[in-house]
């Protein structure tokens, strides 16, 4: 935990290096010094089927779900979207200029009652849900 889904369509016009978008990601998860690097979970999803507005081709989104452990604050879920974000902004710079492009970010909580988790990491330390 966290888990990063990143979503896009298939009209963006960057071809990304998603490793390069993940590893910038994880970063901005690292740097608040929540979480370690085993527990960062990234993986992007292309939509070929999509309705934008009304419709028109030159529409676009990406957009990036943090999921976590419910109980952080609000001003760290606020940094983490806003830093997330500058990266996102950063590796679409075609989209933005050259169509109707949204980028988001959202911190999604998850309820810590109901989440459950089996993990097999050797020499397997306590881990920060």
């Amino acid at each position: 935990m966290p888990h990063c889904i990143f979503e896009y369509t298939d009209n963006i016009k960057e071809l990304p290096s998603w490793h390069s978008i993940f590893k910038k990601i994880h970063a901005v998860l690292l740097n608040t010094g929540e979480w370690q690097e085993r527990d960062i979970k990234s993986r992007a999803i292309k939509h070929e089927k999509y309705f934008i507005g009304n419709g028109d081709i030159d529409q676009a989104f990406v957009t990036l779900s943090i999921q976590m452990i419910e109980g952080r604050s609000d001003e760290l879920k606020a940094r983490i979207s806003k830093d997330a974000l500058a990266v996102l902004v950063s590796f679409f710079p075609l989209s933005l200029a050259q169509l109707k492009t949204s980028i988001t970010v959202q911190v999604i909580d998850i309820h810590k009652a109901s989440y459950c988790r089996k993990a097999s990491y050797s020499n397997m330390e306590k881990s920060n849900p």
